[in-house]
């Protein structure tokens, strides 16, 4: 059985939110606020990147790591949401996310499932081939098992 992503950054980083059973949480930094629910009271923890795990360069504030449902192999597996809290600059929020999913510490074999979050005040209004619907393409392109979602501030999402 190999250790989870949770152990090995247990070890040097003390997590911001502790590992337990929790349906939802709840994520805030300066008026920006995200909400997650589970569905179903899982096993989640939140590790603080920024400052903390990743102290120079591009990187996001936030990883969530939450324990899949029970499998029949005793490996593991885990649900990582990385979390990018911004009031409006969500241009630099994507490379922030970006920069953050190609740095080597988060590339695990616990992780079956990745999941990438802009959580933002405002978004461009214009969908119409602006810089950030192009970054967002690239994005999407070079993280193809990358699930990215935009959140507005305080709105749920829901991540079963």
């Amino acid at each position: 059985m190999s250790e989870s992503l949770h152990t090995v950054l247990s070890r040097k980083y003390s997590p911001y939110m502790s590992l337990t059973d929790r349906k939802n949480l709840s994520i805030k930094e300066t008026n920006t606020t995200y909400k997650l629910n589970f569905g179903k009271a899982r096993q989640s923890v939140v590790y603080q990147i920024d400052g903390k795990i990743i102290k120079e360069g591009n990187k996001c504030d936030f990883l969530i790591l939450a324990r899949q449902d029970e499998t029949a192999n005793k490996d593991e597996k885990w649900k990582s949401i990385f979390v990018e809290l911004k009031g409006k600059d969500v241009l630099h929020a994507l490379a922030q996310l970006d920069a953050t999913l190609d740095n080597r510490i988060f590339n695990h074999s616990s992780v079956d499932e990745v999941h990438a979050r802009i959580v933002a005040k405002s978004f461009p209004a214009n969908k119409a081939n602006t810089e950030f619907e192009k970054a967002k393409r690239r994005f999407k392109s070079k993280h193809k098992n990358c699930s990215f979602k935009q959140v507005s501030s305080n709105q749920p999402d829901l991540i079963q």
